[in-house]
């Protein structure tokens, strides 16, 4: 009699912690996993547009935002360079330019490829600015860009612009 209570506690005492360990651990079975969930991590925002990405777009303001630099990564995934056009609005109109990407990876803002929009409208420090890019033979897109300064940001000292200090 003995031996079969303590058998029926044994079981009994298995079942409760499979049923805990179940319990415990169940949400992560139907919850969706977070890698899949698309997102930019980093500062700035991203767009897809075709056969090229845009990634970590963001515009460097200088002291009284009178003037950014939009500054990002593009990646050209196809074999031939594609014409990224841009329209920005300024106090003075629109401002609508373009710049070649090569094949591969292009680091916009830095030296020759930059992109500064002089007396940009609605551009504040810490705010958004809204920029619309066009690829080539592939929609638009507006991103609402983050709009940030060097203060306390080192790494954003060299894409400060230059052209309206």
């Amino acid at each position: 009699m003995i031996a079969r209570s303590l058998g029926t506690r044994i079981v009994a005492s298995v079942g409760i912690a499979g049923a805990i360990a179940l319990a415990a651990t169940g949400c992560s079975y139907m919850a969706p996993q977070a890698t899949l969930i698309r997102y930019d991590p980093a500062d700035g925002v991203g767009a897809d547009l075709g056969d090229l990405l845009l990634r970590n777009v963001i515009a460097v303001a200088d002291e009284d935002a009178a003037a950014v630099n939009i500054v990002f990564s593009a990646v050209n995934t196809g074999d031939k360079a594609i014409t990224l056009h841009y329209s920005a609005d300024t106090k003075s109109g629109q401002q609508d330019d373009s710049i070649t990407i090569r094949p591969g990876l292009t680091n916009v803002g830095e030296d020759g490829r930059q992109i500064v929009v002089v007396s940009p409208k609605n551009a504040a420090v810490g705010g958004l600015y809204s920029v619309t890019f066009t690829a080539e033979g592939a929609d638009s897109a507006t991103l609402r860009i983050p709009v940030l300064d060097a203060k306390g940001r080192e790494y954003l000292a060299d894409f400060v612009p230059r052209s309206a200090s």
